[in-house]
């Protein structure tokens, strides 16, 4: 497979999935439930998990439920985690093993459908009424829709809001239930909220845009600007103005040598990364907003799961994002997470069998277990009517995200076969920009450059394949 050798795997992640190689071979059969099901003549499916922990824990509630609820197929689920997610794949591909149903974020199933490691799931989703396209967000078919092919099953979707700490906005003398109202006043907030030492060091930051995500894509489009043009098939961003201001914005949260008065939020480039590091796991008490290392931030939906999981004594509230004036009011959708099935899967229709049951209600005016899912982990659902449930858009927190799907106009990442690489690299100039390596103005015409030379560079590959 050319693409497979033209991006090289590394060794230790080759290494290290010989145990997942040994789990999902369909010959292996490890526990007693396995084992009976393997007695029963029944289909056992491997399914690769992109969540993990409690998010993991979940998905296996629903599983179970699966299993226990016919005696033909199946499901043996290992989380994989979306740490080296492509790696993962692309390895267990090359190496003859892949699950029999894999979930994966979005822009990572868009590059890798482009060079046929998905199999098309049109004739599937044509027989299963409750995933008719017109169902779901206006937003989230493109996401699996495309090459004149339906790649993928929607599971969840995100987007992101203002996740403010109350207590830290009343020790800044700032009313607790009151977020910011506009642009300036958010930036008025960010430095009222920032806490310095005796000898300078920040001990407490009002918002840092890459804490905990480097969300720079997203500011970019908040901002008003444009990363990549679908149509054309390139970017133009280095001679768009608001990815320009969006970079410039970044580049104020650290100290400007050549400047006599710096902005009061400002973090000298040597210690950010003595600050992150002592953030610690984002999945704990230690993350910096729960922790109070951070008074702000720009957060998803998951955080109404989350906080009382691991912060259960913070108090917090969540509104939309403040924008800059002008720009018209946005929401950030970045992505989905789908369910897929490998083109070389040894059980394909045991696989839909499993799916048409997910997606599917359990009966007349039941829920689906994609709905449950979406509710145990709270995450957003892609479909509107299950969106619409009580359970979600009456959730005085949770209903501020949902909202904003249905009332904005939402931007995603781009369908590329490049979307990992472009976001990989709005966050590599991201970073020479706060560490004033570079202007604003050159890091958006760096991003502009390597982009398009990537994106022909691959429609290369492809054009190659296709002969």
């Amino acid at each position: 497979m050319e693409y497979l050798r033209s991006h090289s795997v590394n060794v230790s992640i080759i290494l290290g999935l010989a145990l997942v190689f040994f789990l999902v071979w369909p010959d292996h059969v490890g526990t007693e439930a396995e084992r009976a099901a393997h007695d029963q003549g029944r289909t056992i499916i491997t399914y690769w998990d992109r969540h993990a922990g409690h998010e993991h824990n979940e998905r296996l509630k629903l599983i179970n439920e699966f299993n226990a609820s016919q005696d033909r197929v199946y499901v043996r689920a290992i989380p994989i985690g979306y740490n080296a997610l492509m790696e993962k794949t692309l390895t267990a591909t090359a190496g003859g093993a892949p699950p029999d149903i894999l979930s994966i974020d979005g822009g990572i199933m868009a590059q890798l459908a482009a060079h046929g490691l998905f199999m098309p799931l049109d004739d599937f989703v044509a027989d299963v009424p409750t995933l008719d396209p017109e169902l779901f967000f206006p937003h989230i078919w493109p996401m699996v829709y495309f090459d004149g092919h339906v790649w993928g099953i929607p599971t969840n979707t995100d987007t992101y809001a203002l996740v403010w700490n109350k207590t830290a906005f009343a020790e800044a003398g700032l009313e607790p239930e009151r977020p910011p109202g506009d642009w300036d006043e958010f930036m008025a907030y960010i430095a009222r909220l920032t806490v310095r030492a005796e000898s300078g060091a920040i001990e407490r930051m009002g918002f840092l845009p890459w804490i905990p995500w480097d969300q720079v894509y997203q500011w970019g489009v908040l901002f008003g600007g444009e990363w990549f043009n679908e149509e054309l098939g390139r970017s133009e961003a280095g001679s768009d103005p608001n990815i320009i201001a969006a970079y410039a914005w970044h580049q104020s949260f650290t100290v400007d040598p050549d400047a006599d008065e710096q902005t009061p939020h400002a973090m000298h480039p040597e210690r950010i990364e003595s600050f992150s590091r002592g953030i610690g796991d984002y999945m704990s008490a230690n993350n910096p907003f729960y922790s109070g290392r951070v008074a702000m931030i720009s957060e998803g939906e998951w955080q109404v799961a989350f906080i009382p999981r691991y912060a259960p004594g913070l108090d917090w509230d969540v509104a939309p994002l403040p924008q800059p004036p002008g720009v018209e009011p946005i929401a950030f959708g970045p992505t989905i997470i789908a369910d897929v099935i490998p083109a070389t899967a040894r059980n394909p229709e045991a696989a839909k069998e499993f799916l048409r049951w997910f997606y599917s209600p359990r009966g007349a005016d039941q829920p689906s277990p994609a709905a449950d899912y979406n509710e145990a982990i709270r995450n957003i659902p892609p479909r509107i009517h299950e969106a619409m449930e009580p359970r979600f858009i009456e959730h005085p927190r949770f209903s501020v995200f949902v909202k904003q799907l249905l009332e904005r106009r939402v931007v995603s990442y781009p369908i590329t076969p490049i979307t990992q690489f472009i976001t990989d690299q709005a966050r590599r100039q991201r970073e020479r920009v706060t560490f004033r390596a570079t202007t604003p103005e050159e890091a958006a015409q760096a991003f502009e450059d390597s982009v398009n030379r990537e994106m022909e560079r691959i429609e290369a590959l492809l054009e190659r394949r296709r002969q």
